[in-house]
């Protein structure tokens, strides 16, 4: 927003800029943004040190937080946990303005389908990761870097049956870790000296 405004000079984003943002952005601006590829992200999906889940796959991972998804508790993913009395998953997501939360929507959902209803809506990343590590039956997503004593970041794996890739720099690079992204900055337009240094 603030690039799209004009009133920042380095944008940094989780995601691409849609074509509306660009359109938007360049008649503020008088020129297109210019989109810089800086690093890569693996996003890793937390359980509660306590659980006894150790991976889990794309698939399921759909059936936990998509729309008519039909995995509700802990036992029908296999994950044991005695601090979690009720069995119940607790899903912890990002607020629907984040990019980490159109990020997990677009590489776990898939395009046509959306969030259930009923998750802990969180709005740092950070925030993601100290609620999971505080609440034994919940499951969240974040950021690799954002883990903290407490919790857990599961193996994932594409389809169920496979074996699961846990999220490190190393698997991030070599894109065998089935949930990482680019992260950007954006420019407007050539950036001017000082911006191009930086």
């Amino acid at each position: 927003a603030g690039l799209i405004d004009g009133i920042l000079d380095v944008a940094a984003s989780s995601r691409k800029m849609e074509p509306a943002e660009v359109e938007r952005a360049t008649k503020s601006a008088g020129s297109a943004p210019q989109e810089y590829a800086v690093g890569l992200d693996a996003l890793a999906v937390y359980v509660h040190d306590s659980s006894g889940l150790k991976e889990i796959s794309i698939e399921e991972l759909a059936e936990i937080y998509g729309d008519e998804g039909k995995l509700t508790t802990w036992s029908q993913v296999g994950g044991k946990n005695p601090a979690c009395a009720s069995d119940e998953i607790i899903r912890v997501s990002r607020q629907n303005n984040s990019g980490t939360y159109a990020y997990f929507r677009e590489a776990v959902l898939g395009p046509k389908r959306e969030f259930k209803l009923g998750s802990v809506d969180q709005s740092g990343s950070k925030d993601v990761v100290a609620l999971v590590a505080g609440t034994p039956c919940a499951i969240g997503y974040s950021g690799m870097a954002y883990a903290e004593p407490g919790v857990r970041a599961l193996a994932i794996a594409r389809k169920k049956g496979d074996k699961g890739v846990a999220p490190t720099v190393e698997t991030a690079l070599d894109g065998t870790y089935p949930i990482s992204r680019p992260l950007y900055f954006y420019t407007h337009g050539t950036p001017t000296p000082p911006v191009k240094e930086f």
